[in-house]
């Protein structure tokens, strides 16, 4: 079982968070690209990136930075608001 050292909650198993997204703003000018051809049509390339987590026991968010190619956890905070 893989653990997510936690500021708050210590290290706690990964199977009580649940992954909601990724921490990343839609760009103010798309050209000519349309928002769901954004969100949809991107390569997945591995690489660091910041997502929304959710503590389910304790009901915090959390923002998370990890690589996706290793899946190795580079970073925990506590979420200054909610997705």
């Amino acid at each position: 079982m893989k653990y997510l050292d936690c500021p708050l909650l210590g290290s706690r198993p990964q199977d009580e968070f649940v992954i909601r997204g990724v921490l990343e703003p839609e760009p103010a000018d798309l050209g000519e690209r349309s928002a769901g051809s954004w969100v949809f049509d991107r390569r997945s390339v591995p690489g660091e990136r910041v997502e929304w987590w959710y503590h389910t026991p304790s009901r915090l968010w959390f923002q998370v930075r990890r690589h996706t190619g290793s899946d190795a956890v580079l970073g925990v905070e506590l979420a200054k608001g909610q997705p």
